[in-house]
C-alpha cells in the first residue's frame, strides 16, 4: 500500500489508478502499489510500457483514464469480406494491462479483438469464441484436445481460423494439433505476441494482421504458427507448427523452425506474400486420443542413478530423455568417479521394460543417431529408441499421442517412428 501521505494527496487531486499523472518530472499512468516495496515510492507505467518507481515531491493530474463504461458499438460484417474465426485461449495476444492488479491478464471478451485490432477488422469479418482464458504455461494436454475438437467443429464455416495463444507453450499446442488433425482442409494459424497490446512495441496487431492475410489470400490449408520474422515490424513468418520452437524469452522474433523451413512470409509494409508450401490433398483424419502420462528427464554431468529410480517409481507410460550430442547419457564407467554410470544404464533398462523410452538431444538442430558411439549402442540395447529429427518438445507431444493411439508398447513405438504429419523427415534442413 502507498503511504497515508501519498493516499491523501491522490484523494485531494481526484487521482485514481489508471490516471495519467506527473510526479518529480516523470509522467505515466498510476499503477496500484504492490504489497511489497517502499510505500513512499509511486509506481507509474511510462510510455515505453514499463513500470517505474518515483519518489514524488508532488503529484499532478495530467489526464483522467478513459471510462470503461462506454457503450460498445455493434460489430458490422460485410458480405464481401472473408470471415475469420478467432478462437481465444488467453495469453498476451488478447491481454491488456490490469490497473487493479498491476499486471497483464488474459481477462477480455473475444469481441474486444475488434477494438484491439481495428486494422484487422477493416479487412475481414471477425468472429470470435472463447475456448479458455489462461496463460499458456497453465495449459494441459486436455486443452489441446479441446482446441482440436473445436477446430474440427468449425473448420467448414469460415475462410480461416486464428487461434490466439500464449507464446510460452505455443509450440507444444502446435505439435499436438498437427498430430490430431492430419490433412486439415481449412487454414488454421496459431498466433501469439511477446508484448501486450497496451505497449507501443506490441507485436500483437502485426501478427494478427499477417495471419489473416495469409489465410485469406493464399490456398493454405492445414496448420501453422504466425509470428514476427525479425525484431523490426517488417515481415511475419508462417512456421510449421510441428517443428517450431520458442528461442527467446522476450524478443518479438522469438520463434524459429528446427530442422525445417518456413511455410511462407507476409510483408506487413507492402502486403506481399511469399508462399513456400505445397498444396495438399490428403484425406482428413482426426485422432485426439492421448496418454499424458509421459515423464521427461534431462541428461547432464553429475547425473545420479537415483533420478532414474524416481522416474521408474512414477509408473509412466513413456519417458523422454533429453540427451547430449547425438543422443547420449553417462552409461560408461572409466574410473572410480564414473562407477555409478553402470547403475544408470541398469535403471534405464528397467524403465524401458515398462515404458516407451525415447532419446532426444539438447542440440536442437540435427538428428539423433545412437549408432555412432558405444554409449548410443548401449542405450539402444537397453530398449531406448531415437527421436530422429524431432526436438524435445515435439518428441514429448508425439510420444503422448502415439501412446494414445496404441494398444501396447510395441505398437506405440511403431506409431512414434512413423511420420504422421511432417514431424519426422528423412532429411533435415536448417533455416537461419
Amino acid at each position: 500500500m502507498y503511504s497515508q501521505k501519498i493516499l491523501d494527496e491522490l484523494e485531494e487531486n481526484n487521482i485514481e489508478t489508471g490516471d495519467k499523472v506527473k510526479a518529480s518530472g516523470r509522467t505515466g499512468e498510476l499503477m496500484p502499489k504492490p504489497e511489497s516495496g517502499d510505500p513512499e515510492i509511486l509506481v507509474l507505467k511510462d510510455d515505453s510500457g514499463y513500470n517505474i518507481g518515483v519518489e514524488p515531491e508532488n503529484i499532478e493530474l495530467v489526464e483522467k483514464k478513459a471510462s470503461t463504461e462506454k457503450q460498445r458499438e455493434e460489430v458490422q460484417h460485410d458480405k464481401e469480406r472473408p470471415d475469420i474465426l478467432v478462437l481465444h485461449t488467453g495469453g498476451t495476444i488478447a491481454s491488456r494491462v490490469s490497473y487493479e492488479k498491476g499486471g497483464v491478464e488474459p481477462a477480455f471478451d473475444p469481441e474486444d479483438l475488434v477494438e484491439m485490432y481495428p486494422e484487422l477488422a477493416s479487412e475481414v469479418n471477425i468472429h470470435s469464441e472463447v475456448i479458455a482464458q489462461m496463460l499458456s504455461e497453465d495449459m494441459e494436454p486436455a486443452h489441446w484436445i479441446q482446441i482440436a475438437e473445436k477446430i474440427d467443429e468449425v473448420k467448414n464455416e469460415y475462410d480461416g481460423v486464428i487461434v490466439g495463444h500464449g507464446t510460452d507453450t505455443m509450440s507444444y499446442t502446435g505439435a499436438a494439433l498437427s498430430l490430431m488433425l492430419k490433412g486439415l482442409d481449412t487454414g488454421v494459424l496459431l498466433v501469439g505476441s511477446q508484448r501486450s497490446s497496451d505497449r507501443p512495441s506490441s507485436d500483437a496487431a502485426m501478427n494478427m494482421y499477417c495471419a489473416s492475410k495469409f489465410l485469406t489470400e493464399t490456398d493454405f490449408t492445414g496448420l501453422g504458427i504466425c509470428m514476427h520474422e525479425e525484431s523490426s515490424d517488417e515481415r511475419c513468418s508462417i512456421l510449421p507448427p510441428q517443428k517450431v520452437r520458442k528461442m527467446h524469452t522476450s524478443r518479438r522474433d522469438a520463434f524459429s523452425p528446427v530442422n525445417a523451413e518456413p511455410l511462407g512470409h507476409v510483408n506487413y509494409e507492402t502486403g506481399e506474400i511469399e508462399k513456400r508450401f505445397e498444396s495438399s490433398s490428403r484425406e482428413y483424419e482426426k485422432n485426439t486420443e492421448m496418454d499424458a502420462e509421459v515423464g521427461w528427464i534431462r541428461v547432464r554431468p553429475g547425473m545420479r542413478p537415483e533420478e532414474l529410480e524416481f522416474v521408474e517409481e512414477q509408473d509412466y507410460s513413456g519417458v523422454i530423455i533429453e540427451g547430449t550430442g547425438l543422443g547420449h547419457m553417462p552409461v560408461n564407467a572409466f574410473d572410480e568417479n564414473t562407477e555409478h554410470h553402470e547403475e544408470i544404464l541398469e535403471k534405464l533398462e528397467e524403465i524401458a521394460e515398462k515404458a516407451v523410452v525415447v532419446m532426444t538431444s539438447q542440440c536442437l538442430n540435427g538428428r539423433v543417431d545412437m549408432d555412432v558411439y558405444s554409449a548410443g549402442l548401449k542405450i539402444q540395447e537397453a530398449g531406448v529408441i531415437g527421436a530422429e529429427d524431432m526436438h524435445p518438445e515435439l518428441a514429448y507431444v508425439k510420444l503422448m499421442w502415439s501412446l494414445g493411439q496404441a494398444s501396447d508398447m510395441e505398437e506405440a513405438q511403431e506409431v512414434f517412428l512413423e511420420n504422421r504429419n511432417g514431424e519426422l523427415d528423412q532429411r533435415s534442413s536448417y533455416f537461419d
